[in-house]
């Protein structure tokens, strides 16, 4: 098993762009839609795994304080490319 070579933990925002329920007032004005929060971390995973399977098995495990707050929040793919959007957790809900 190896772990992506990103920090082991990571934060971040961007602009999701336009959005129906519009600008956030609060967000700085760099802003011209939805800030979201990105959240990264580093887990362990056999090159050409699964992403998907990588994340809900860290969720599911929940053996530190961080996977058990990181399992509260929702998880998207936003990588691979062909996977943008993609929702990984909570699993068993469709937004289609």
């Amino acid at each position: 098993m190896t772990t992506c070579p990103s920090p082991p933990r990571r934060r971040g925002t961007r602009d999701f762009g336009p959005s129906k329920f519009g600008r956030y007032p609060a967000d700085p004005a760099r802003y011209s839609g939805r800030r979201i929060d990105l959240l990264g971390r580093s887990l362990p995973a056999a090159p050409g795994s699964d992403p998907a399977d990588a994340i809900r098995r860290y969720l599911t495990t929940a053996q530190t304080r961080s996977a058990r707050e990181l399992a509260a929040k929702a998880v998207v793919l936003i990588h691979p490319r062909n996977r943008v959007g993609e929702i990984v957790w909570p699993t068993g809900i469709d937004y289609a």
